[in-house]
């Protein structure tokens, strides 16, 4: 194995762009990137060369779909036994996506796994570029394993990032849910490995019958029962305003749909922040005796994530519920999972 090695993986996105006649779109390859940063500070590591599994400039980030995100995970793959960390350079707009994909994709992966971008292109004022490579490059330099997302001076586990600003005036773009963000100077100096000594269980697996549906005021369920009828979809991901499930008729809807399907229904708050517990309140606790899962404390990019790989795996409904509560890196309280499995076994036993 060649020593201290990293592999860039560059994506493109806003990290890769820059003004065109048509607007901003990638133009930059990892090695107009790499010219810029003070390379001493990947210290004795060596950046290999990079890997554009989509073209020299890479695409823009809201092109992604899963089969993009199975081949930088395959490239992760096929190049695991020659480098000691990945970085992959990847747009903002669907990062924090792609990184939990690759967080349940390489579970147990024992090297860093560094994901970033940027929110204004190399040739903007006070551009961003710059700061967050060489920030990832420092991250990919310690002996951290796990999937992180590095942004804006600080790291955050994969599972854990959500995108909470798109304005390119801002700079701080993604949070932890959980708000654990690690300072990048604490993160050289101390292990945050997650999953350390875990076997490594990789699979870029990943089923696509799965979606996201955002219930509101208005949603009409004759209009959301002939969706779900004529969707090929196995796994809907509802978004609800809070812990209170919604309204009984979409409920019974989503119910039916499940019971007479097999298929399942995931509820998950609207809020970037807080669990979604349908054992709190009435209205979640019908939604829980309807068969409809809980989140928790998973973001809206882990739970698709989760959904993703775990159907791909097992569609049987009992077994993708047993799963969907089993905490695999870090993407879940396991305390307030035990703390909502008691309570959830005293209502279903009651209905």
């Amino acid at each position: 194995m060649e020593k201290n090695s990293i592999l860039p993986i560059h994506i493109g996105g806003t990290i890769a762009s820059a003004d065109s006649e048509t607007g901003f779109r990638p133009k930059l390859s990892f090695e107009d990137l790499l010219s810029n940063i003070d390379r001493g500070l990947a210290g004795d590591r060596h950046i290999a060369p990079a890997q554009s599994p989509f073209g020299e400039f890479g695409i823009d980030s809201a092109s992604m779909q899963l089969p993009h995100i199975q081949k930088i995970a395959e490239t992760i793959l096929n190049n695991y036994d020659k480098h000691d960390a990945f970085m992959v350079t990847h747009g903002t707009d669907t990062l924090a996506y792609t990184a939990s994909m690759l967080a349940f994709m390489l579970q147990g992966v024992q090297k860093p796994v560094i994901v970033t971008g940027a929110q204004k292109t190399l040739e903007d004022d006070k551009s961003d570029v710059i700061g967050n490579l060489e920030t990832a490059l420092l991250a990919a330099s310690t002996s951290n394993c796990g999937v992180w997302v590095v942004f804006d001076g600080k790291v955050i586990k994969a599972v854990r990032a959500t995108k909470i600003n798109i304005c390119v005036d801002c700079l701080d773009a993604f949070a932890s849910n959980v708000m654990d963000e690690i300072p990048i100077s604490n993160f050289q100096l101390n292990d945050y490995s997650v999953n350390r000594g875990q076997s490594e269980t990789f699979s870029t697996k990943a089923s696509e019958a799965v979606d996201i549906f955002s219930l509101s005021h208005t949603t009409n369920p004759i209009l959301l029962k002939n969706y779900l009828d004529n969707s090929n979809i196995r796994v809907i991901i509802i978004l609800v305003y809070g812990m209170s499930g919604h309204r009984k008729d979409l409920i019974e809807v989503l119910s039916k749909w499940a019971n007479d399907n097999e298929t399942i229904v995931i509820a998950k708050t609207q809020s970037p922040y807080g669990s979604t517990d349908l054992s709190k309140y009435e209205l979640g606790v019908k939604a829980l005796q309807m068969g409809i899962l809980s989140s928790l404390d998973m973001t809206m990019e882990s739970v698709y994530a989760k959904a993703c790989t775990l159907l791909a795996r097992n569609g049987d409904p009992r077994e993708f519920s047993r799963q969907f509560y089993t905490n695999f890196c870090d993407e879940l309280d396991e305390a307030s999972v035990q703390k909502f499995m008691k309570k959830a076994a005293y209502w279903l036993a009651a209905s």
